[in-house]
């Protein structure tokens, strides 16, 4: 019996010294303690030793309850914190401080360049003149493009096959004369992210 209420008074003096609130694995281990004291003293006395029957059963409690207090709290922890559904996605709406308003994280895209937008590069010494689509002959006043050596004019042409023709002009002391003439089809490719016909001096020879 001396044992017994040794016992008792151990898990008295533990709840009532306790300086700051008791956690849920404490008090799960305090109500074990109590539990499984009273329940070893009344084993123990139908064999004559309650106080012994005590001192083992308070044992038994205190470490029940405190696994089971252990649990509760991690339970109730993951409840309190749930994982985060985006995981480390860095997309959308990033937080902020106050008075900092919102800062906008989008998803990257890939942009598909306009196809149809290109470039003439003349790669040559001389002056061409360029014609799409167009007879140098049927057009009045010269006409057409005018690049000068070295220059890039941007341009665009419509999906499909287009004729290029392009004449290259070199300034003499007797006027101007013509070095050659470019006369090809080339296509406008949809799948392209653009184009570029770029000029060079073998391709007036």
């Amino acid at each position: 019996m001396r044992n017994f209420l040794s016992v008792i008074a151990l898990v008295a003096m533990l709840s009532a010294c306790a300086q700051r609130p008791l956690s849920t694995r404490e008090q799960g281990a305090l109500t074990g303690a109590g539990l499984g004291a009273g329940a070893g003293a009344l084993i123990g006395s139908a064999s004559g030793n309650a106080g012994t029957g005590a001192a083992i059963g308070a044992g038994l409690g205190l470490l029940s309850g405190a696994l089971i207090g252990g649990a509760i709290e991690n339970q109730r922890g993951e409840v309190a914190n749930p994982p985060s559904a985006a995981g480390s996605a860095q997309t959308g709406v990033a937080a902020t401080q106050p008075g900092q308003g919102q800062v906008n994280f989008s998803t990257p895209t890939t942009v598909t360049a306009d196809p149809t937008r290109g470039q003439f590069v003349n790669g040559t010494q001389w002056r061409l003149q360029v014609f799409i689509d167009a007879d140098p002959q049927a057009v009045q006043n010269g006409g057409g493009i005018a690049l000068n050596p070295q220059e890039t004019w941007q341009h665009s042409m419509d999906l499909g096959a287009h004729r290029v023709i392009a004449r290259a002009h070199v300034d003499t002391q007797f006027g101007t004369r013509t070095v050659g003439r470019y006369d090809r089809t080339i296509q406008v490719d949809p799948r392209a992210s653009g184009w570029t016909l770029h000029f060079s001096e073998a391709d007036f020879r």
